[in-house]
């Protein structure tokens, strides 16, 4: 059986598949060996039948190798094309009307796309159980980034979002997107847990929304805060946790966020809230009020064409958080329209390979990806459609900042990489601390 095995195993030529084939094999093998040895055979008959039974190893072996090796998701790569000429262009057609400061930030953007498809492609090849072995080391770097941040940040109006890294500002709110996935590889790891591995899976989402908060971001927060919420949920749902199912998500969901909006609202009907925050949050619920810009270009917008608006002069930084407004503005909304649905038709794709996967490592992971996309766009669309007030909400891959394109192309490349492994790795995986080789298990 062991000759077998290595003149088989000798024909795949992904090395990452090769374990898991072997036990599935040996797995198979033995079970038909104790079944030849029920119907009378004698172990060396018994394993000679069950080696027989498996055909010849060298064509089991490539029929094997055409199933498990890595794949390209072309349909994904085609659509980030696509999306990336169109960011593109969206840039140049802006310095060309608002000219000024906006000709230099069209070039920076065509750059920051430059780099993020490197970190990309970057990510794809790394293979993404590496960084689910990593996951708390990175998590670690990324809460201390945050802590320099919230401490020692530069400040602009109030907030610290930025740390200076040789002189460049590297805004750590949008890089602290990546926690998302890696929140996906520190819960894996408490698979078969009970409810200590629960409340330990929390303490980890927490954290960075604390931190998040005390910047302050409150949007990035709310992100961070309903994507690793989602992928919880997917976790306890799959049974990865020895706790009760349905209580538990509902414990979940109410304490995290039914509660804290029920709070706010007895606060803000309760009158125990100062006047201006009442006024911030009826603002917030009226969309900014009647005076919205937004709400105007809106109304005065077409289906094809431009509104003859000067939008440079209504709207500040433009090509980041409102650049779907200012495309609809100058030439129409169909311009808008169209950009959604690319967008739309991508985090569909992202959901799509994610919940396809075997390996549930990649489900979670792949899901948190997609969550950072779904509710970035949904709150970039919600403002710039007038019914939130101005926040900050990036649209993913379309905004100008450096960092949040980055941010978009690193988390694209993770799920290219879920895509690339899809037949290699099987349900279960194996991944193990790094300071714990001894203890590596099998987990899924």
């Amino acid at each position: 059986m062991e000759e077998y095995l290595k003149i088989l195993l000798e024909q795949i030529r992904c090395k990452k598949a090769r374990p898991y084939i072997r036990q599935e094999l040996q797995d198979h093998m033995e079970d038909q060996i104790e079944e030849n040895i029920q119907a009378g055979m004698d172990h060396e008959r018994a394993e000679k039948e069950a080696v027989k039974d498996m055909g010849d190893p060298v064509e089991t072996g490539i029929s094997l190798d055409r199933i498990h090796k890595p794949q390209i998701a072309w349909k994904l790569l085609f659509i980030i094309s696509m999306i990336s000429v169109v960011g593109i262009l969206a840039q140049i057609m802006i310095a060309r009307h608002a000219k000024g400061e906006y000709i230099s930030a069209s070039g920076r953007y065509v750059v920051h796309v430059m780099i993020g498809i490197a970190v990309m492609i970057f990510l794809y090849f790394l293979d993404y159980t590496v960084i689910a072995r990593f996951s708390r080391i990175i998590a670690g770097v990324l809460i201390v980034l945050c802590l320099l941040a919230v401490f020692s940040g530069n400040r602009i109006n109030g907030m610290r979002y930025y740390i200076s890294v040789g002189g460049r500002p590297v805004s750590v709110q949008a890089f602290m997107l990546f926690y998302v996935p890696v929140y996906g590889g520190i819960i894996y790891k408490y698979h078969g847990a009970g409810y200590t591995g629960l409340m330990k899976s929390v303490a980890w989402m927490l954290i960075p929304v604390i931190l998040v908060l005390r910047m302050p971001a409150l949007t990035m927060a709310g992100i961070l805060m309903i994507s690793m919420l989602v992928m919880l949920t997917m976790a306890v749902q799959k049974g990865w946790f020895r706790v009760q199912k349905k209580k538990t998500i509902c414990g979940l969901w109410g304490i995290f966020m039914i509660l804290p909006l029920a709070v706010l609202l007895a606060l803000y009907f309760g009158h125990g809230l100062m006047p201006y925050q009442q006024e911030r949050i009826l603002a917030f619920f009226s969309g900014g009020g009647e005076e919205n810009p937004l709400k105007t270009l809106m109304n005065a917008n077409k289906f094809v064409g431009s509104s003859a608006i000067d939008v440079d002069v209504l709207l500040p930084e433009f090509n980041r958080d409102y650049i779907l407004s200012y495309l609809s503005s100058m030439y129409g909304i169909l311009a808008g329209i169209f950009i959604c649905c690319v967008l739309a038709v991508l985090i569909f794709a992202v959901f799509n390979t994610a919940v396809k996967q075997k390996n549930q490592l990649g489900v979670i992971m792949g899901c948190g990806c997609g969550m950072i996309f779904l509710v970035s766009f949904l709150l970039n669309v919600l403002e710039n459609i007038g019914i939130f007030p101005s926040f900050a909400a990036f649209l993913p891959f379309i905004s100008a900042g450096g960092s949040y394109i980055i941010v978009s192309y690193g988390l694209m490349g993770i799920v290219l990489s879920i895509y690339r492994y899809k037949n290699v790795y099987p349900r279960h995986v194996k991944i193990s601390d790094p300071k714990r080789k001894s203890n590596d298990r099998i987990i899924g």
